[in-house]
């Protein structure tokens, strides 16, 4: 094993895994969307695999649309849900509960012993945050929600 692989599954935590890494970015929300998640379990993942789940945060200029209730189809959005929360250390609290609720959901898709979904929240990232975070885990896929 070359030391660049050691380091890239000691950074993954991932050691068990031999496969790909596919990268799934989504917009953080109070619902996190499940459908590129999903997407990438039903048509991309396979058993050894790993899934990095990026839940992108962005910059407070941004934050009406994006804080916005994703059962909602037109634009109403909650704009003070962000500041209703707190500090950004509350917001990734929230964040995280929301995802780790989402992925016990999605048990009926795939095998947790076979792939691995590991969370990854990105704060106020600017343009490219995804890009360079697949770039460093080396990620044979990115897939964008929406």
């Amino acid at each position: 094993m070359s030391s660049q692989k050691g380091r890239h599954e000691e950074e993954m935590g991932t050691s068990e895994t031999t496969g790909k890494v596919v990268v799934v970015a989504v917009k953080a929300s109070r619902d996190i969307s499940r459908t590129a998640l999903v997407w990438a379990l039903t048509h991309v993942v396979q058993p050894g695999d790993c899934i990095k789940l990026l839940v992108v945060i962005p910059a407070l200029s941004s934050s009406k649309r994006v804080w916005a209730f994703s059962r909602f189809t037109t634009d109403c959005a909650s704009s003070n849900w962000r500041s209703s929360l707190g500090t950004a250390s509350d917001q990734k609290v929230v964040i995280t509960k929301s995802c780790s609720q989402l992925v016990l959901q999605l048990h009926d898709f795939y095998d947790p012993e076979k792939i691995k979904i590991r969370v990854k929240i990105l704060s106020g990232s600017s343009c490219g945050g995804v890009a360079a975070e697949a770039k460093r885990v080396e990620s044979s896929w990115v897939i964008l929600d929406k």
